[in-house]
């Protein structure tokens, strides 16, 4: 069992690839407890992903799901 904890924007960054995850998690913004091995796991494998994993789980939702993932990211550019 493996937590990893931050702000939700922060993650989406994270899973998309446009946040370094070494600098949030040294800079306390990110905070993993238990199985660190899979984590590294979980992070070795998103930096192998090409594209946006969040794009391509919005497209799923079609418009409403881009529309929201569209609001997410203006949230967090604005912040």
């Amino acid at each position: 069992d493996a937590l990893i904890e931050g702000p939700f924007l922060l993650l989406l960054n994270l899973v998309d690839g446009e946040s370094d995850g070494d600098a949030a998690f040294f800079s306390r913004d990110l905070t993993i407890s238990g199985n660190t091995e899979a984590v590294v796991s979980l992070r070795n494998a998103l930096d192998d992903v090409d594209g946006s994993i969040a794009q391509e789980t919005a497209d799923l939702f079609g418009p409403p799901g881009r529309a929201v993932l569209g609001l997410l990211r203006r949230r967090g550019a604005a912040i």
